[in-house]
């Protein structure tokens, strides 16, 4: 048998991947198994034949138990299912921010909230960022952002503390269009001395919170739209939305240089 009729074996009806998953847990009997995953004891038997012919299963004194290939099989089925279930959740995050998303560590994204806007809610990937970044002065602020808001100035600025370490890149196109529409703001922003604003020559197309030990990534359309947004504070998922800060910052200077 080939490793694909294997596969298709145990996709073939959900009573296979129950008993396996029952299997994962401790040994049973078959009469055990037909009745904690709602199956004749007949389809029981003729699973654990089939898993024994495979070499998953093993009988030892009336109990079937896994053999170590089976608990491969079984957790490696697992993290495959988890990640299309991961997937499809993220699918319109990762319709507009898949490039992001290539370098992330294995399990991040699954560790993360998903927040995508839906015709019933078109703002909640917006009502959630405002959620993480508060209305109170906070300790350090990071951020990247591909687009000129209003809602976003709002609310950086109603969280700058006299002691908040706030840094913001953003390109040019960005730089210049903040500029021309609120002039008043952006030259009171650079008055303050604890906000450093970062000017990258790259087009941005993804925006990014790092808040006091949360991170957050945000996805647009290509009308500027924000339509998903995936957050956590995980340590990983805060190690990886760091990363992505420095790679983008890394890019950048200090307005100061850049006009100088």
């Amino acid at each position: 048998m080939s490793a694909r009729e294997d596969v298709a074996f145990l996709v073939g009806s959900q009573s296979r991947e129950a008993i396996l998953q029952a299997l994962a847990v401790e040994p049973r009997r078959p009469t055990d198994l037909a009745d904690s995953c709602d199956c004749a004891r007949e389809t029981a038997q003729r699973t654990l034949a089939g898993f024994c012919d495979r070499g998953w299963v093993k009988k030892t004194d009336g109990f079937y138990h896994l053999t170590a290939g089976g608990v491969m099989v079984h957790d490696q089925y697992a993290e495959f299912i988890g990640t299309v279930e991961c997937a499809d959740r993220m699918s319109e995050f990762l319709a507009n921010a898949a490039e992001i998303c290539e370098g992330a560590p294995s399990g991040v994204l699954s560790q993360m909230n998903i927040t995508t806007a839906a015709d019933n809610d078109p703002h909640a990937p917006l009502n959630r960022y405002l959620t993480i970044v508060g209305n109170e002065p906070v300790d350090r602020f990071r951020g990247v952002t591909p687009i000129v808001s209003r809602v976003f100035n709002e609310s950086a600025k109603d969280v700058l503390g006299p002691d908040t370490r706030m840094e913001l890149v953003v390109d040019r196109d960005v730089l210049e269009r903040s500029m021309d529409a609120y002039p008043e703001s952006f030259e009171r922003a650079q008055d303050l001395d604890q906000f450093e604003l970062r000017v990258t020559d790259e087009d941005l197309d993804f925006g990014l919170l790092l808040v006091d030990g949360h991170g957050a990534v945000s996805a647009y359309d290509k009308h500027g739209n924000l339509t998903a947004l995936v957050d956590g504070d995980a340590p990983e998922v805060v190690s990886w939305v760091e990363s992505l800060y420095e790679s983008v910052c890394s890019t950048s200077v200090p307005l100061e240089q850049l006009e100088s």
